[in-house]
């Protein structure tokens, strides 16, 4: 077997919550690497249903029963009382699923069904949580065809039923193509921390019927389509809602300008005027006076700092160049970090979408320099290149390195790449400790992309 999908630790804290919260008519793979995995699930599962008053059917391995009922007297369960009075059900595979002498799904079906019917008359609510520990398919009695059927059955089973299953697989003791099985015979899989809708699910109508071979190259095939399909719908909402925060933005700075702005001038001229009609006066009176024409003007550039933030004029007004040129000057202004910028020699007439993409990235990449790099120089290059235009930023700080380029955490690196995404454009960050930073756009022209 290859080793897991990630190296991290998963964070099973929310694990147990998910897993006593499931509802009927579920039928789940629990996929795991370790006992603490497994536990965080399977204890929690039939916790629930115990506290529930269901009957709980176990199929318990040799190996891991044991462990497992002693992490639910841990957790505060009464096992030896559930067992006594019936209300868990211990088995082992020589008990139930080779009751035969060997595996047969549909002799097994049966049993869980006819357990279930047993369990409605009794006096509890009904079989309706059981776990079953998966390693005992790994013995010669059982082959990987009969698991695979039985696992599509179950489905069947599930749907007629007011039962949930839960399955557990050690990922290590299985084949990958048992695994693959596996996975497209459980509607819901659990994995590491999370509990998940399964988009490999196989109902089993399709899953055994003949000729898998060519079904599965026309499942792969649809599911291509609808995943990009999805993806460009969900990119499309993306442009969609950049554009409409774009504008409300610029409402939202146009209405702080013109009202709020236009207010505060009128009480500015009204006051200065009451002012001028008052006897001078340098005791009490004046220095008030004074005090709330130091608040007027620091209200005035609040209302120009506020406004600028959501939607620089410069940007709609004189072009991107300006911008670029304006966001540097403030940001050196700010920081005290030295800044170089290289513009085109000639104005570049962009639409409203790139020349707002362009200048958040440059927002956003300044603000990260000025966070993270302890940069005491930078140069910004604005160029029309081959046809594409070009956003080039450089420092000289404590560089970055791969890992936090490639984590999914920095919000601030989504952004500028789905924003690059967006206009069909590739974004390019390169660092290493102790060199520097480059962040690197390329999107095309938008007179290309009309042509």
């Amino acid at each position: 077997m290859d080793g897991k999908v990630s190296d991290a630790k998963p964070d099973l804290s929310r694990l147990a919550e998910l897993a006593a919260g499931l509802g009927l008519h579920q039928h789940l793979c629990l996929i795991y690497d370790t006992p603490e995995e497994q536990f965080a699930a399977a204890v929690p599962y039939l916790r629930a249903g115990l506290d529930r008053n269901e009957r709980c059917l176990y199929i318990a391995d040799e190996n891991s029963g044991s462990a497992v009922l002693d992490a639910l007297r841990n957790a505060g369960t009464d096992v030896d009382r559930s067992v006594r009075d019936g209300a868990l059900i211990l088995a082992g595979k020589q008990e139930t699923v080779l009751r035969p002498g060997r595996f047969d799904p549909d002799w097994w079906i049966g049993f869980v069904s006819q357990a279930v019917r047993e369990a409605s008359d009794s006096k509890f609510s009904g079989l309706r949580t059981l776990l079953g520990e998966m390693t005992w398919a790994l013995g010669q009695e059982t082959t990987p065809e009969s698991l695979i059927e039985y696992e599509a059955k179950l489905n069947r089973f599930v749907s007629d039923h007011e039962i949930r299953i839960l399955c557990q697989y050690h990922r290590q003791r299985f084949s990958p193509e048992l695994m693959l099985g596996v996975i497209r015979t459980h509607p819901i899989v659990v994995y590491g921390d999370m509990i998940s809708r399964n988009p490999y699910y196989v109902p089993p109508d399709e899953l055994l019927q003949p000729n898998q071979s060519s079904r599965e190259v026309e499942r792969l095939l649809n599911n291509i389509l609808k995943w990009e399909q999805s993806h460009a719908q969900l990119r499309a909402l993306a442009a969609r809602l950049q554009t409409v925060r774009e504008e409300e933005r610029t409402r939202a700075a146009r209405e702080i300008h013109d009202e709020l702005g236009q207010v505060l001038t009128a009480i500015k001229l009204e006051f200065t005027a009451l002012l001028g009609n008052l006897p001078a006066d340098e005791g009490p009176i004046g220095q008030r006076s004074q005090s709330i024409l130091r608040l007027l003007n620091q209200a005035f550039q609040s209302v120009r700092r506020i406004g600028t933030e959501l939607r620089p004029a410069i940007l709609d007004d004189l072009g991107l160049a300006a911008a670029v040129e304006w966001v540097a000057e403030e940001f050196q202004a700010r920081t005290g970090t030295q800044v170089d910028v290289s513009l085109p020699g000639v104005d570049l007439a962009l639409d409203r979408e790139r020349a707002t993409a362009l200048f958040r990235i440059l927002q956003e990449t300044l603000t990260n320099v000025a966070r993270h790099a302890n940069a005491t120089h930078v140069s910004v290059r604005l160029a029309e290149e081959d046809d594409n235009l070009t956003l080039e930023v450089r420092d000289n700080g404590k560089g970055i390195g791969e890992g936090q380029i490639s984590a999914g955490g920095s919000l601030g690196i989504l952004g500028m790449r789905e924003r690059v995404l967006l206009l069909g454009g590739t974004l390019t960050i390169n660092g290493s400790l102790g060199n520097g930073t480059t962040v690197r756009v390329v999107i095309p022209d938008s007179r290309q992309v009309a042509e």
